[in-house]
């Protein structure tokens, strides 16, 4: 009994630091998000995944710079034309400057891969693309 006593006077706190320590290290070692690996999922799979990082793909039925909004942004509907998508590319005035020719003019047509976080806009899914290599022609 006393040599159990021994050893757990030395164990618990041990053990104590080496939890403490190892919540502490997960913490603050994070894989980067950028360098996980995406969901790659047809444009008809994004309303069952709001808020994940993916790879979202599928024919784009209607390119368009809507003018009327503020912020001007040209939306990439898929599956069949506003307001009937299923889902959106979305993209800003404020990130036209980093696609060689205007965005609705490059990807009006064709299978096209937009990666991001899903989020909710009216009930349908979308993409906010920001970055040049986060939108492009992807194969079926």
């Amino acid at each position: 009994m006393r040599t159990l006593r021994k050893y757990l006077i030395y164990a618990i706190p041990l053990l104590a630091v080496v939890m403490i320590g190892s919540l502490l290290l997960s913490r603050v070692i994070r894989p980067d998000a950028g360098q996980l690996p995406l969901a790659e999922l047809h444009y008809t799979e994004a309303a069952a995944h709001i808020g994940q990082r993916a790879q979202v793909c599928g024919e784009v039925a209607q390119a368009r710079l809507a003018g009327e909004i503020a912020g001007n942004p040209v939306f990439l509907n898929f599956g069949a034309p506003h307001p009937n998508q299923s889902f959106t590319a979305v993209i800003w005035e404020r990130d036209y400057h980093r696609w060689p020719q205007p965005p609705q003019q490059e990807f009006g047509r064709g299978y096209v891969c937009a990666v991001g976080e899903i989020s909710e806009h009216q009930g349908r899914p979308q993409i906010v693309v920001r970055q040049q290599q986060h939108l492009f022609f992807g194969q079926r």
